[in-house]
């Protein structure tokens, strides 16, 4: 494999591991507002979110605007992701093809 085939390669995953952190911010958010018991979205502002006698509902929020991210890097990743393994079938093809 040649050196820029590689370079694609570690290119298209890390667009693809890049495209993925924002859903993974919302999914803690998310995840960590059901865990302590608080009510997520709009009531967390008002009603804020106690753990250990600290509001972490600024944090949570914060990272719940990220979901506006997540519609556009979502499609993105998905487009690597297809990249990938396209890339991935024709290497594999090309491997398996008998050497004339």
């Amino acid at each position: 494999m040649s050196l820029r085939r590689r370079i694609v390669y570690g290119g298209l995953g890390l667009i693809l591991a890049l495209s993925l952190i924002p859903a993974a911010y919302v999914y803690w958010a998310q995840s960590t507002a059901e865990k302590h018991g608080c009510d997520f979205g709009l009531a967390l502002q008002q009603n804020g979110c106690w753990v250990e006698g600290v509001n972490i509902a600024s944090q949570l929020n914060a990272a719940y605007s990220k979901a506006g991210l997540v519609v556009l890097t979502l499609p993105i990743g998905f487009v690597a992701m297809l990249a990938l393994i396209l890339m991935i079938a024709a290497d594999l093809r090309r491997r398996a093809a008998p050497k004339a």
